[in-house]
C-alpha cells in the first residue's frame, strides 16, 4: 500500500466503512487527520495514517523505518535508511504535531495518540485525569448566619477545612516536579547549586547592567555570578519562569574559548506533553532599559555522550523553539548541529526592543525534546548597528586600542597560539600583532543577518633569519595558505612574507560585503598549503548605514 497525499485512494482506506467502524480509535484518527494541525503537509498526514492503520491491523512489522520510507515517501524497495533519514526526521515532526494537537485542538479528547521514541507504531491510551484537572475553587465561609443545621459550628469548621484542603491541593498540583536527574548530577559537581524544583525567580527588579550597558545572564548559575575569560560580568540566573537549573557538559570537544559559561544550563524538565507546561517550557522576562539591542543566545550540547547518540554525535537529538515577545524566533532548532564543528553554538539577533511592559520576553519550547539554554546576552546597538567584533588571537581579557575595544581570542575552532620574541633593534609591533593563532583552524563568528566588512591582520615572524630552529629562514614560499569565508575564497596561496615584503612587517587585508551562512556565522577558515596558516587579529564591522 503506497500512501502519499491524504486524499489519495491509498490513504482513504482508513477512513472508509469497515467492520470495526465502532472502534473509537478510528474516529479519533479521523478527527486528528482532518484537524488544523495536520492540514499541511499532506505527506506527513500520510505518514500518520499509514502507521495508525498498521497499529489497528496489528502489523508492527509494516511500521518499520524502511517500510514507511517505501510506502509513504516513495523510496525504492531495499533502500538503506542509514543513508536516507527522511523517516526519522519526519517522525520527530510527527511526534511534535501529535503533542501539539492534544494540548490544543484535541485537548478534550478522552483518548490520545503518541509515538514513543525508538518506534514508529503509535500507541492509543486514555488521557490521565491529571492532564486537564477540574478547577478547584475555595469559597470563603459567609459571615452571614445560615439557617438550619448548616449554620452549626461543626458545619462551619468542616467547610473551612475543605477550603483549606482545596487550596493545598491546588498548590501541590501547580508545583513543578522535582528532577531526580538534576539531584544525581549535582552531587558530582557540588560547586554548582542546581535546584531540584524551580519556581519563578524573584519579582521583576531593575536590570543589572554591565559596564558596557549590556545584560548578561548565565542560565542555571546561582550565587555571585561569573566573570568570563574577557573580564565580562555574567549575572547569576534570574528573571526566569519554569524549567530547572542543571550542570552543563563536563567536557567540550574541541575546546571552546571559555568553558565557564557552559558549566550550567537551564532546561525543561520533561518532554511528556501531559506534564505541566512549567516542566516542558521555560521563559525569561528580562527588564531592559528602553533602546535597541543585539541579542545572543549561547548553547552547548548538554549530554554529548548520551546513550541515545551511541557512537555517533548528538546532532538531530536536541530540537527547541524560541519565542521573542510573542514572535517565533527559532523553530525546530538544533543547536548541536548548528554549531558543528564547534562544541558550542551562539545565535545572534539584531534590532531587539523590549515589549510595552519594558521587558524582553523569551520562551523556550520543546520540539519535541526539552529546550535548554546556557547564556543570554543583550548588547546595546549604536546607531542601529551591531557592536563591532574585534578579536586578538591568542590573548585574553579586553584591550582598548586607539579608542576601540578589542577582546581576547574568541569563536575559534582548533589551532594553537604563540607569542613572538621580536629581535633587537626592531621596535615592538602594534598590539594587534603581539600573538598569533596558527595551524588549520577557523573562526565561527556569530552575527545577525546583514552585510559585514572583515579585516584580517597578519605578520610573518616565525620563518625568519632570526629563528635558527627552522629550515626556511625567511623568503617567499615558507608559509602559504588559503582563507575562505563560508566557502568563498578570500585569499588563495597567500604568502605573508611576499605581501609584506619581509618579516615582522604587518599586513592587513580587508573584505567587504560578507554575509553570514545559514547557521548565522561568518565562518573564516584558514587552510595550510605550505606550513601552517596563521592570523593575528580579526575585525568584523556591520555595514548597515
Amino acid at each position: 500500500m503506497v500512501m502519499i497525499p491524504k486524499e489519495s485512494p491509498a490513504t482513504m482506506g482508513l477512513l472508509e466503512n469497515r467492520e470495526d467502524e465502532t472502534d473509537p480509535r478510528r474516529d479519533l484518527i479521523r478527527r486528528v487527520s482532518s484537524s488544523a494541525t495536520f492540514e499541511k503537509p499532506t505527506r506527513l498526514n500520510a505518514f500518520f495514517l499509514y502507521v495508525c492503520e498498521c497499529a489497528l491491523d496489528q502489523q508492527p512489522e509494516a511500521a518499520s523505518e524502511q517500510q514507511i520510507g517505501i510506502h509513504v515517501y516513495g523510496r525504492p524497495p531495499g533502500y538503506n535508511p542509514n543513508e536516507d533519514n527522511i523517516v526519522r526526521s519526519q517522525a520527530r515532526l510527527l511526534r511534535w504535531k501529535l503533542e501539539h494537537h492534544f494540548v490544543d485542538e484535541g485537548k478534550d479528547e478522552p483518548l490520545i495518540i503518541t509515538i514513543p521514541k525508538g518506534q514508529y507504531l503509535p500507541v492509543f491510551k486514555s488521557r490521565t485525569p491529571a492532564t486537564n484537572p477540574a478547577p478547584i475553587q475555595a469559597h470563603p465561609v459567609q459571615s452571614k448566619p445560615v439557617k438550619g443545621r448548616s449554620g452549626s459550628p461543626l458545619r462551619l469548621v468542616a467547610v473551612a477545612a475543605a477550603a483549606v484542603l482545596a487550596l493545598v491541593i491546588v498548590w501541590l498540583a501547580t508545583r513543578p516536579a522535582k528532577s531526580k536527574a538534576v539531584t544525581s548530577v549535582s552531587a558530582a559537581a557540588p560547586s554548582i547549586k542546581a535546584p531540584q524544583t524551580e519556581k519563578s525567580s524573584q519579582q521583576p527588579s531593575p536590570p543589572i547592567l554591565a559596564a558596557d550597558g549590556a545584560i548578561r545572564i548565565a542560565a542555571g548559575l546561582s550565587g555571585d555570578g561569573y566573570t568570563d575569560h574577557w573580564g565580562r560580568r555574567w549575572e547569576s540566573d534570574r528573571y526566569y519562569r519554569g524549567g530547572v537549573a542543571a550542570p552543563g557538559p563536563s567536557d567540550l570537544i574541541p575546546p571552546v574559548p571559555d568553558s565557564g559559561l557552559f558549566r550550567t544550563v537551564r532546561e525543561g524538565v520533561s518532554a511528556d506533553y501531559e506534564a505541566p507546561a512549567a516542566q516542558r517550557h521555560f521563559a525569561y522576562d528580562i527588564p531592559v532599559p528602553p533602546g535597541v539591542y543585539e541579542m545572543r543566545l549561547y548553547f552547548a550540547n548538554p549530554n554529548p555522550r548520551s546513550e541515545e547518540a551511541g557512537q555517533e554525535d548528538s546532532e538531530n537529538l536536541h530540537h527547541l523553539g524560541v519565542e521573542l515577545n510573542g514572535r517565533m524566533l527559532l523553530w525546530n532548532f538544533d543547536p548541536v548541529a548548528d554549531g558543528v564543528p564547534s562544541a558550542m553554538d551562539v545565535r545572534a539577533f539584531r534590532d531587539i526592543s523590549p515589549a510595552a511592559d519594558g521587558m524582553v520576553h523569551l520562551e523556550f519550547q520543546p520540539c519535541p525534546e526539552p529546550p535548554f539554554v546556557n547564556g543570554i546576552e543583550l548588547i546595546p546597538e549604536a546607531h542601529g548597528r551591531v557592536e563591532p567584533i574585534r578579536i586578538l588571537a591568542g590573548q585574553s581579557g579586553e584591550l582598548e586600542i586607539e579608542g576601540n575595544r578589542w577582546r581576547g581570542d574568541d569563536f575559534f575552532i582548533h589551532g594553537r597560539t604563540t607569542i613572538d620574541q621580536i629581535p633587537e633593534p626592531l621596535p615592538p609591533p602594534p598590539p594587534y600583532f603581539a600573538r598569533e593563532r596558527f595551524g588549520n583552524f577557523s573562526y565561527a563568528i556569530p552575527v545577525p543577518p546583514g552585510a559585514y566588512t572583515v579585516k584580517l591582520y597578519f605578520m610573518e615572524s616565525y620563518f625568519s633569519p632570526a629563528n635558527p630552529q627552522v629550515e626556511c629562514r625567511g623568503g617567499e614560499g615558507c608559509r602559504i595558505f588559503d582563507v575562505t569565508s563560508n566557502g568563498v575564497m578570500l585569499l588563495r596561496d597567500f604568502d605573508i612574507y611576499k605581501a609584506a615584503g619581509g618579516v615582522f612587517r604587518p599586513v592587513i587585508r580587508t573584505f567587504q560585503g560578507l554575509h553570514p551562512n545559514g547557521q548565522g556565522k561568518i565562518q573564516l577558515t584558514f587552510s595550510s598549503n605550505s606550513n601552517y596558516a596563521e592570523v593575528r587579529a580579526v575585525e568584523v564591522l556591520d555595514e548597515k548605514k
